[in-house]
């Protein structure tokens, strides 16, 4: 038996696709005779082990594994089986790399492995809050609540980036236009004037600097431009190595401003998984090592790991914090309200959320900070430099000013 895929319309103009399995593509091609469709297509449907090949090479994007998870947990909060919800969506819509994921689940659930350990055997990359939260979810029986508090967060994540990326992008091409405009004066508007450096007997410094510079440009450019390729690349090398990022990191976070929004920018995030992983029912000390492995600034992720090691030597988490001086005074005497209610879990998503909004607030002061500083250093620049193109004119025609 083969397995045939086809495209047909039926007698009241509607388009039909679908799979099914015959003999032969003679024997197919009768079967769909005779349910009276016109076939427009029919040919040999890939196998999975050929999806599952294709989607390994091309990894599923953050938007599909969240789609994946959130079609589970909607399935699962409607009272469906887990088989039978990741059954129904092997027959859905979806591209086909998604289709291999769910492909892949069904036959790991249909063999009798548990689903947090079937979606660690797939090329998912997920998250190891997520992962924990399934396993959790597994073991309280609340499998839904679980994946639903991770998609959340993974939703929240991707959320943070976008925004951050977004809104750089208008500060960024303002920069890079203000330095191809000073690229440019320094190449073919400067150089047009370095005959002047002859004629001037007593040209201000300012002028000479200018003129020198651009005629040093105009004879060195291929110098110039490698130089610069070689800059780009050393800049973008530096950003992806982990052994640069952690001072960086650690430099730019004890910066004013920018610093506090980084900082609130973390603590949002560790306070919100913190929160979500002791709803879930995680362990504390598990809890406290995931939620600190979401801590992007290296100093901050070393004293929470002191933080997990104080709260097992028998400490409560509050004093835990004042003593690492981790987060603000205020934050400290909200975990301590929650430990005394018993609801921590809900404690800490509130100061999460107060660290989002606050960092939000810090990021649009930092904007309206960049944007401003950006025009003035540009400004100046280029008007230094027609500045200097003046003095050196005025000089040497001997002009008084």
């Amino acid at each position: 038996m083969s397995r045939f895929y086809f495209e047909g319309i039926d007698t009241t103009g509607e388009k039909i696709t679908g799979e099914f399995d015959a003999e032969g593509f003679r024997s197919a091609a009768r079967e769909l005779e005779s349910r009276k469709l016109k076939v427009t297509t029919l040919k040999a449907a890939k196998k999975a082990s050929e999806v599952s090949a294709k989607t390994k090479k091309k990894d599923v994007s953050k938007n599909d594994t969240i789609l994946i998870f959130y079609e589970i947990s909607t399935m699962l909060r409607a009272g469906v089986s887990l088989k039978e919800a990741v059954e129904a969506q092997c027959e859905s819509s979806h591209s086909e790399a998604v289709l291999a994921i769910f492909n892949d689940l069904l036959k790991q659930l249909k063999s009798g492995i548990a689903f947090s350990q079937a979606v660690k055997n797939t090329p998912l990359k997920l998250p190891e809050y997520m992962q924990h939260l399934i396993e959790s979810g597994e073991i309280t029986g609340k499998l839904a609540a679980s994946i639903e508090q991770g998609v959340e967060q993974m939703e929240y994540d991707l959320k943070v980036q976008s925004e951050t990326r977004s809104a750089l992008i208008y500060p960024a091409i303002l920069v890079l236009s203000g330095i191809i405009a000073v690229g440019i004066m320094f190449l073919f508007v400067v150089p047009q004037f370095s005959s002047l450096l002859s004629n001037a007997d007593d040209m201000p410094m300012l002028a000479w600097m200018v003129i020198s510079s651009g005629t040093w440009v105009d004879e060195n450019k291929t110098g110039v431009f490698i130089g610069s390729a070689l800059l780009l690349a050393a800049i973008v090398f530096i950003s992806t190595q982990e052994r640069f990022k952690i001072p960086l990191l650690n430099f730019f976070s004890r910066m004013p401003v920018i610093g506090d929004w980084l900082n609130e920018s973390d603590l949002a995030v560790w306070s919100k998984m913190l929160g979500i992983l002791l709803g879930s029912k995680v362990p504390m000390l598990e809890a406290l090592t995931l939620a600190a492995k979401s801590s992007r600034i290296p100093w901050r992720k070393a004293k929470l790991v002191q933080v997990k090691a104080s709260v097992k030597s028998g400490m409560s988490l509050s004093d835990a914090l004042r003593r690492e001086n981790v987060v603000s005074s205020t934050t400290v005497n909200l975990v301590k309200v929650g430990e005394k209610s018993g609801d921590l879990s809900s404690t800490l998503a509130s100061v999460a959320k107060l660290y989002d909004q606050a960092s939000k607030k810090r990021m649009q002061t930092l904007l309206s900070l960049i944007e401003p500083i950006a025009i003035l250093v540009i400004g100046v620049v280029i008007g230094v430099i027609i500045m200097g193109v003046i003095l050196a004119i005025t000089s040497a025609n001997d002009i008084a000013i």
